[in-house]
């Protein structure tokens, strides 16, 4: 197979933007998941790449995001190899590309079991005790600690005096994932992808071509009009062509995949009830800043803006949101988890809910991350789809994986039981 020369990624999400970059970059050698060395041979130029996206980069599911980094609720040991090794390739990305500004390995403590309708954090994980067990068993750090311990770890959080000990989890953290998807465009553009948005990134067409030009008729003074196996139509009237087209659509999936003519099917976020939608709440400021992930039985909070006035992030296992609830309720849950959070973050005490959003998370039907190339798209060159619920602690893994088997046609064994096969079919 022939490696391509220009790959277009639709949706500048987390996800599509760490794999643009990592496309666009050659990484520093190091042995992938898969057993092979990532990266392109000596000599081997990287593909052109063009970014799309209908809406700035960032700022749809990925702004809104809780984006703890982790392995820790995942009973499934190869699941959770994969997660621990995209924690691993977060740490050489934010080594390559100022990570100071956006990368928080600073730990995860959590006290407590798993709320059983908390989707950030299955109950299929096992109680808590039985989980720091089993992470242990597995070699991830993870440990109980005195509650005495909790208040130099976390200086800003009052513990619960019926709360004797918290299992803490040192190597996990977060993104903040503005300044990554801000950070990575910049060097994108500084390695000469094409980043697209509005009508130039709206993708409205997907069709499969020979090789040759565009018909001239759908020319397009910015088109890309070179061979390959795409033509891939904006809704500003433009075209270009690409030899690979890999979706990273999030919770958009369906309706981009269905362009191409087989729509990938994820749970559907406008229906009544969905799981897929789930509420944000930004409060701020606080006096003591927060360091760390915290997770309760009651709300869970990470650190947000760092600067004077520093904000917090809320979100609750028990919050039963979706794209229909109204405004009011919206507000009235915002209320409840700002009280929450003051009861155990007494520097909240002069806060305000100051955003609050319903974020629809893209949630595959069976949990599981969805990432190859869709059958039924044609062949050599199906178009690549990559989805999961997980796409922040993923996507600097996944970005090594998928980069290496677009360049290289050489299908990484890791990613064998995550295809899209198992939901369409061969």
């Amino acid at each position: 197979m022939a490696r391509p020369t220009h790959i277009a990624v639709i949706g500048a999400g987390v996800l599509g933007t760490t794999l643009a970059h990592r496309l666009a970059h050659r990484p520093a050698q190091h042995t992938a998941p898969s057993g092979t060395a990532d990266g392109p041979a000596p000599g081997v130029s990287a593909p052109t790449v063009t970014l799309l996206d209908r809406a700035q980069p960032g700022h749809g599911t990925s702004r809104w995001s809780l984006a703890w980094l982790n392995s820790n609720g995942v009973p499934d040991r190869g699941y959770h190899e994969l997660r621990t090794a995209s924690l691993d390739a977060w740490a050489r990305l934010a080594e390559e590309a100022d990570g100071a500004q956006w990368y928080r390995p600073v730990g995860n403590m959590r006290w407590a079991d798993p709320a059983p309708a908390d989707p950030d954090d299955s109950v299929e994980g096992g109680r808590l005790i039985e989980r720091v067990q089993r992470l242990q068993q597995w070699g991830y750090p993870a440990e109980l600690v005195s509650a005495e311990r909790i208040s130099a770890l976390e200086p800003a959080l009052r513990l619960p005096a019926n709360v004797p000990q918290v299992a803490w989890f040192p190597d996990e953290g977060y993104v903040l994932t503005e300044r990554l998807v801000s950070t990575l465009g910049e060097r994108l553009r500084n390695a000469g992808a094409e980043i697209r948005t509005g009508g130039a990134g709206h993708v409205v067409g997907l069709e499969r071509a020979d090789a040759g030009t565009v018909p001239a008729v759908d020319r397009h003074p910015n088109s890309h009009t070179g061979g390959g196996s795409w033509i891939v139509r904006t809704a500003d009237g433009d075209t270009l062509r690409a030899d690979a087209v890999v979706c990273c659509a999030g919770r958009w999936t369906p309706e981009v995949t269905a362009l191409a003519g087989k729509p990938l099917p994820i749970v559907d976020p406008s229906a009544a009830g969905s799981a897929a939608p789930g509420l944000v709440v930004r409060v701020g400021p606080v006096e003591t800043p927060l360091t760390r992930v915290v997770h309760t039985p009651l709300v869970h909070l990470r650190p947000h803006d760092e600067a004077e006035g520093a904000t917090v992030h809320l979100e609750a296992g028990d919050v039963h949101v979706d794209l229909h609830t109204p405004a009011e309720e919206l507000d009235r849950w915002a209320d409840i988890l700002l009280a929450r959070a003051r009861e155990l973050v007494p520097s909240l005490a002069g806060a305000r809910v100051l955003e609050r959003q319903v974020c629809v998370r893209p949630l595959p039907l069976d949990g599981r991350p969805v990432v190859g190339p869709v059958p039924g798209t044609g062949t050599p060159g199906a178009l690549y789809a990559m989805v999961t619920h997980s796409g922040v602690t993923l996507a600097a893994g996944l970005a090594e994986l998928v980069a290496t088997e677009l360049r290289t046609g050489q299908a990484a064994p890791v990613l064998e039981p995550y295809r899209p096969t198992r939901l369409l079919g061969g």
